[in-house]
């Protein structure tokens, strides 16, 4: 966590501070994506999570990344669970999923990629 934090100070601060920049970001990468590849294999295809829920934590937490990362899996889990709960007691038929998340991600989504471009930061 506090690599990732150092990271984000940018490449001319992070050489200054002794990281080497180029196999951080690459280890930081192939990590990710086998992460989030294990989950998608799992647990299907619910990318909403992956792309509303670190901005949620953020929002909470600030950026400091040794509370970001925790907060990000305890507000996923949760979300995750409410939905599910939603999906099996809306309907007589489970609804999937992935239209769920969708009906909250994809709107709270926009909201933020609106909000950044007001720079409202």
């Amino acid at each position: 966590r506090w690599r990732i934090n150092i990271l984000s100070l940018g490449d001319e601060e992070a050489k200054a501070l002794g990281m080497n920049v180029e196999k951080m970001r690459l280890i930081i990468i192939v990590c990710a994506t086998l992460m989030t590849s294990a989950a998608v294999s799992i647990s299907g295809v619910i990318g909403w999570v992956g792309l509303v829920v670190p901005h949620i934590a953020r929002m909470i937490v600030g950026p400091n990344y040794s509370r970001l990362l925790p907060m990000s899996m305890v507000i996923g889990a949760s979300f995750m669970l409410l939905v599910d709960d939603l999906s099996r007691t809306i309907a007589a038929t489970e609804i999937p999923l992935g239209i769920l998340t969708s009906l909250v991600g994809a709107p709270l989504f926009a909201y933020l990629v609106r909000r950044g471009r007001m720079g409202w930061n």
